[in-house]
């Protein structure tokens, strides 16, 4: 890949990150529009990657959506896990408390049972990596 298609591919991911957010706020072009100052045209025309918004609009788009630059801007595929996971965290934020509370509960939840299994031991998946014992010495078992 030339280093022009390069840049091709990160305008699409702006134009894709912008219309998830957008959504993700539940707004219309329109609405983003009015929040941001921003003729609707040129926000339809961004998430259509068919303009190269300029830092001012970007900064607008930004603000109006109350999000991170990476947000916007970040390519989800070129992202590594962490940086996709505070994406992810940072989108959560934006949800209303209940559906925040139902979220940590499933993180929470899911947490403990990872940690649970890393404390059964594989072999005989006793806890904390105790043996059951049934009460006989090893020379008495194999009898």
């Amino acid at each position: 890949m030339i280093p022009q298609d390069l840049i091709e591919d990160k305008k699409v991911a702006i134009g894709e990150n912008l219309k998830r957010l957008r959504r993700d706020k539940q707004w219309t072009q329109g609405e983003l529009a009015e929040a941001s100052g921003i003729m609707t045209g040129q926000l339809s025309k961004i998430e259509l990657n068919k303009a190269d918004p300029k830092l001012k609009t970007i900064y607008s788009i930004i603000n109006a959506l109350e999000c991170s630059p990476n947000a916007l801007l970040s390519d989800v595929g070129d992202t590594n896990l962490d940086g996709r996971m505070t994406m992810a965290l940072e989108r959560a934020q934006t949800l209303p408390d209940q559906e925040k509370n139902t979220l940590l509960d499933v993180i929470d939840k899911y947490c403990i049972a990872v940690s649970m299994q890393g404390m059964m031991d594989n072999a005989t998946n006793a806890p904390l990596g105790l043996n059951r014992s049934t009460g006989r010495t090893e020379e008495l078992a194999n009898k």
